[in-house]
């Protein structure tokens, strides 16, 4: 089982295990044990999508401004 897959079964709640505030999971032994005697089915995982997620609106826009900023100071001097 790799491990993005075994994330988004901690995620979806297949697998007993405890997210840290370091974005680390902790599975305990059993609990992987016990998933893998019950037979999980991985296949209905929802999929992550590749590449980068969407930056969000306020920091797009405040990078926006600081980049116009930039370019009419160099067009200033």
């Amino acid at each position: 089982m790799g491990v993005q897959t075994l994330k988004r079964a901690c995620e979806e709640g297949l697998i007993k295990a405890v997210k840290l505030p370091s974005r680390q999971w902790r599975v305990t032994e059993s609990a992987l044990e016990e998933a893998m005697h019950k037979g999980i089915d991985l296949r209905g995982l929802p999929r992550r999508a590749k590449g980068k997620n969407p930056q969000p609106e306020q920091l797009r826009k405040a990078a926006e401004k600081r980049k116009a900023e930039k370019s009419k100071n160099k067009l200033a001097t």
